[in-house]
């Protein structure tokens, strides 16, 4: 590698494939690739491949690497860079700021390899250059790759086009948009001749790839979403918060990384860079970024109002305009409201991170004092107009703590909304108690709930006091039905309240009223849909949301609704029904507003049970957030669809995939667990621990996973199967096939069509072949590919038919069930052998291996089975090479003894020869 060093800092560095074993970079350049480098380079191998492919091919000039500050693109151009040096000449040039003022600076190095006269006119200085670059390169394709291109001078991009143009050269370029680079290149990116690549955010996906390659240790989504909040997606302020743990709202514990709050970390890269950017404003503007800052969002006619007022004059329209163009890189408009806030909520965090109070206070009452038309108060956004006047050390009223609290419990910010509510007494007021009672659901503590409600008092009197008393009924029903109550305690407050609403539609009241009743019924309605679903009673779910009229009811309402409904159909007899349901309720949950966390949460969790029943959870990976903006808000916070998967997974016989998901989600729901899923958790865990063969953390697991009161009856069924399913650990093996048939049975009575054929299943597989008449019937009342599969495996038990048992091999690992796909497949193996169908056997062994490589477990697992365990202790020995006599003695038994077991075995598996016993056992303990 040759490396120059332009005139203040102007950085090149010349790279063939056989110099690469260095990669030092000159003082003044970008620093080297760091051991972290992989880690973020990983999430963007395919976009490597496809650069690479424009920059090497010849079927254009290169390629131009376009994002934000931070995204990545330096590290891509290097890997590029390096890539193509083993085919190509790669020059590197890196730019920094102040490049573009002196004329051909950026290729002042080649120029200096020329002779005086050649360096003395633009034609000569590209015949000169074209010559140098054949000799340096030794005849090999050239390739200029320039970081910060944005910054070169405009002389020396024209020579640089030139050699493009001119087919000398292949150009990679990496700036901050196309606009930023000078008009040869944008020309070239607009022919098409120059491919574009934009770098966008990392999605929630790649952050978390990035973090756990990074920190070695797996992330809980909580905490994904919190590096989202704390990063934006950028590549940069990722690493610098990874570097910066210990002052975020993560922590390691038990072996994975967790949320500890619910705030938003800025990590010092932001701040550095935010303080950079306020210190570059003028007083006029910055007051305007750090009132946006502090307001979250503000009407843009407010917003000009605001300017004119810091310009002096009132009517100074013009100004105020100029104010705004000014800021429009750190401003967005969004038209339909016609509403400005700072582009990057982080930067925005930043800037309120730097602001005294004085400076607070003062902004605060500047915008206050604008008249009412220009400015609302109440328009504010009430958590970001409380923490406003929390920093500048103004008093916060009663009713903005509670609508703070109310809004950050609608938003899942569970810590900050007990921090608003704290600051008001509750057990007086009948806002206050409402918005406590549901934060403490919101953090997932039912018996706290029920603490509040039994202290608090009940309103009366007035007609908002008769509101808030059926609001805190269903409120009560509920805490009841989570901390432990009875189904008649439960109940009983929801007919009371219903009587309430009934009593408030007999009197003619107000005209508001009859609006408020009608939001009221859609309340009780899923309140009643909730605890029927919670019971099991899935058809009295149907019964209440199939049909109804929904008028008056909210959006939260309606989603709550639709997804207890789609669950209900789903857990039945109708799962296409609740597939087209889940689907259509996926696109509403796409566009979140007006949605609270806990709704859209409950909403996944639902959904996910739906795609389980139908057999279609893959396709909830991308609806559940995975692939959407890093700072838009997760609709699959709480680990919903992820505990799902997870139960899947261990259900479907993958055991590392549900470690891998559960694992994390474990750590977390030990800190919060509003929707009670930790018993489940700990219960796939322990099951898959045993899996695995890894006992110790299995029995670990399992004081987690007990049964408790907030645990829905679906939950419950479930949690039980894996429990009997993990014989050996808390259930005698003999008796899990009873137990199993016990639970299908409950299931039957509760008419949930889905958990009867799950069970049935799991009692067929158990190794009660008398259930597969009884499975055939489950099967029969559920719609979707699971249940064909599982009347197949129905069919093949009962009959006993090795080509039935192949078929369902191969159906159900169509549908991603790898544990019955295997135990197919062994079954298979085993009833062929049995019934001596050389041929048979070997169609079914190679369908197998089609499936699944290598097959050679499943064929010794087949074979042995038919052996008495003597029998398997000489098989073994015996395909170890052992004589008769040798193994006489170690089993102190006679020769003939050995002969008369040899016998059996040959008989049984269908063997000839010892070579044919050894090339079988030792062939499964290789």
């Amino acid at each position: 590698m040759v490396g120059y060093q332009g005139e203040e800092g102007y950085v090149v560095q010349a790279r063939t494939h056989s110099s690469m074993s260095t990669d030092t970079t000159p003082a003044g350049g970008p620093s080297p690739t760091s051991d972290r480098d992989p880690a973020f380079f990983q999430v963007r191998t395919q976009l490597v491949e496809d650069v690479l492919r424009c920059v090497v091919s010849g079927g254009g000039v290169g390629a131009a690497l376009l994002g934000e500050e931070g995204s990545g693109k330096t590290v891509v151009l290097r890997v590029v860079a390096h890539r193509a040096s083993r085919t190509h000449h790669v020059i590197r040039m890196w730019a920094p700021r102040t490049a573009s003022s002196e004329p051909y600076r950026a290729i002042a190095f080649l120029l200096a390899e020329l002779e005086a006269d050649q360096a003395e006119h633009p034609q000569s200085m590209f015949q000169g250059i074209c010559t140098l670059l054949e000799e340096q390169a030794n005849w090999r394709p050239v390739v200029l790759a320039i970081d910060n291109a944005e910054y070169l001078d405009p002389e020396s991009v024209v020579i640089i086009s030139r050699l493009v143009i001119a087919g000398r050269a292949s150009v990679l370029i990496a700036a901050e948009s196309l606009g930023a680079m000078d008009e040869s290149f944008a020309r070239l990116c607009r022919g098409g001749d120059l491919a574009r690549f934009d770098l966008q955010p990392l999605t929630r996906t790649e952050v978390r790839s990035v973090a756990e390659s990074v920190l070695g240790a797996p992330l809980s989504p909580d905490a994904v979403e919190a590096l989202c909040r704390s990063s934006e997606g950028n590549a940069r302020v990722l690493r610098c918060a990874l570097e910066e743990l210990p002052s975020s709202d993560l922590g390691l514990h038990g072996g994975a990384w967790v949320s500890t709050g619910d705030s938003t970390v800025v990590p010092s890269l932001v701040r550095a860079k935010t303080h950079a950017i306020l210190g570059d404003l003028r007083a006029r503007d910055l007051a305007i970024v750090r009132v946006l800052a502090l307001a979250g969002s503000l009407p843009a006619a407010t917003v000009r109002q605001l300017a004119g007022r810091l310009d002096g004059a009132s009517d100074a329209p013009a100004a105020a305009g100029g104010h705004l163009d000014a800021l429009q890189s750190l401003t967005v408009l969004e038209t339909g409201a016609a509403t400005l806030s700072l582009r990057s909520p982080l930067v925005a965090a930043a800037a309120r991170g730097q602001t005294t109070a004085t400076t607070a206070a003062s902004l605060h009452a500047l915008l206050t004092a604008l008249p009412i038309e220009a400015f609302d108060p109440a328009g504010l956004d009430p958590v970001m107009h409380a923490e406003w006047l929390l920093l500048a050390g103004l008093p916060v009223p009663r009713d903005l703590c509670l609508a703070a609290a109310r809004r950050c419990t609608f938003l899942g910010r569970a810590v900050r909304a007990r921090f608003w509510i704290t600051r008001h007494p509750t057990d007086q007021d009948v806002e206050g108690l409402v918005e406590a009672v549901r934060g403490a659901f919101a953090d997932g503590h039912p018996e706290e709930a029920r603490a509040l409600l039994a202290a608090g008092r009940l309103p009366a009197g007035s007609e908002e006091a008769h509101g808030a008393a059926i609001t805190l009924l269903i409120l009560r029903s509920r805490a009841a039905r989570l901390a432990g109550g009875t189904p008649a305690e439960w109940t009983a407050l929801l007919t009371e309240a219903e009587a309430a609403i009934d009593s408030t539609e007999r009197d003619p009241g107000t005209s508001r009223r009859g609006r408020q009743t009608l939001g009221q019924r859609g309340e009780l309605a899923v309140a009643r849909a909730e605890a029927a679903s919670f019971g099991g009673d899935y058809r009295t779910v149907l019964e209440i949301l199939q049909g109804g009229d929904r008028t008056g009811w909210t959006p939260e309402q309606k989603v709550s609704a639709d997804a207890l409904l789609c669950e209900a159909l789903a857990l039945t007899d109708q799962q296409h029904a609740a597939v087209g349901l889940a689907r259509s309720l996926e696109a509403t949950l796409g566009d979140q507003r007006g949605l609270g966390h806990r709704v859209i949460d409950a909403a996944w969790l639902r959904l996910a049970v739906a795609h389980y029943a139908a057999g279609t959870i893959g396709e909830l990976a991308l609806g559940a957030g995975a692939q959407s903006p890093p700072w838009s808000s997760s609709v699959a916070r709480g680990g919903a669809v992820e505990t799902v998967r997870g139960v899947v997974a261990v259900l479907q016989g993958r055991p590392e995939e549900a470690l891998a998901l559960l694992f994390p989600l474990a750590r977390q729901f030990e800190r919060q667990d509003p929707h009670g899923l930790l018993p489940l958790v700990a219960a796939g865990l322990a099951h898959s621990h045993t899996e695995t063969g890894e006992m110790a953390p299995a029995i670990g697991y399992l004081p987690l996973a007990q049964v408790g009161p907030s645990m829905p009856w679906a939950v419950r069924a479930l949690l039980a199967q894996i429990q009997l399913r993990s014989s050996g650990l808390s259930e005698s093996r003999l008796q899990t096939p009873t137990k199993l048939g016990d639970l299908a049975e409950d299931a039957r009575r509760a008419g949930a069509a889905m958990l009867e054929l799950t069970h049935r299943l799991a009692q067929v597989r158990a190794g009660d072949a008398r259930a597969a008449e009884a499975l055939t019937g489950a099967a029969a009342r559920v719609e979707g590919a699971y249940a064909a599969v599982c009347a197949l495996y129905a069919q093949a038990v009962s009959s006993g038919d090795a080509e039935l048992f192949a078929r369902a091999m191969e159906h159900a690992h169509a549908i991603g069930d790898s544990g019955l796909a295997r135990d197919c497949a062994t079954r298979a193996i085993q009833t062929a052998q049995l019934l001596g169908a050389r041929s048979v056997l070997r169609d079914i062994q190679r369908r197998a291996r089609d499936l699944f490589g290598d097959i050679t477990e499943m064929e010794l697992s087949s074979a042995l089975e038919r052996l008495t365990r003597r029998e398997r202790e000489v098989a073994r020995l015996a395909a170890r090479g052992a004589s008769n006599k040798e193994i006489a003695a170690r089993i102190e038994v006679t020769s003939r003894t050995v002969e008369g077991h040899l016998y059996q075995i040959y008989s049984k598996l269908h063997l000839r020869a010892r070579s044919e016993l050894a090339d079988l056992v030792l062939a499964g303990e290789r």
